[in-house]
């Protein structure tokens, strides 16, 4: 019953120290070797709502070339995109836009250096045309620590 116990108590305390471990790491780049994101302070957040008349498929297509044309530009830390939670349970949640984009950079002069990517333009190039300016909003912060 003893053996029992200290194995049982053995494999708590190895199975917490991981979870400790893996949770709490100080990890600094992904697989990839680019910075993680939880470092980068600089948030820049686009909603985005589609004309009436866009071509079926283009919130895809946003979603899609984000990942694609957006991401690999050398000052995005990390980038989240995706349409409205349809399942949002909170009277709060806004289902009432198509694509919202997240962003994390480093400072103010990353976003800048973004903004004027040759990717960064193609794909506003590419997209503006099905946007409605109108309901177009983005917001820029900096994360306070605490």
């Amino acid at each position: 019953m003893i053996r029992q116990t200290t194995y049982l108590a053995v494999l708590v305390l190895v199975g917490a120290a991981c979870w400790v471990g893996s949770s709490h790491s100080a990890r600094t780049t992904d697989v990839a070797g680019v910075p993680q994101a939880s470092a980068a302070p600089f948030v820049h957040v686009v909603v985005i709502s589609l004309k009436k008349d866009a071509p079926e498929g283009e919130a895809d297509a946003l979603i899609t070339d984000a990942h694609e044309m957006l991401r690999p530009i050398p000052t995005v830390r990390d980038l989240r995109a995706g349409k409205p939670d349809e399942k949002a349970t909170s009277p709060l949640a806004k289902k009432d836009f198509s694509v919202a984009l997240l962003l994390l950079f480093d400072n103010h002069d990353d976003l800048q250096t973004y903004s004027n990517h040759p990717s960064h333009l193609k794909y506003v190039q590419k997209h503006m045309k099905y946007i409605d300016t109108t309901k177009l909003l983005v917001y820029d912060f900096v994360n306070q620590k605490r």
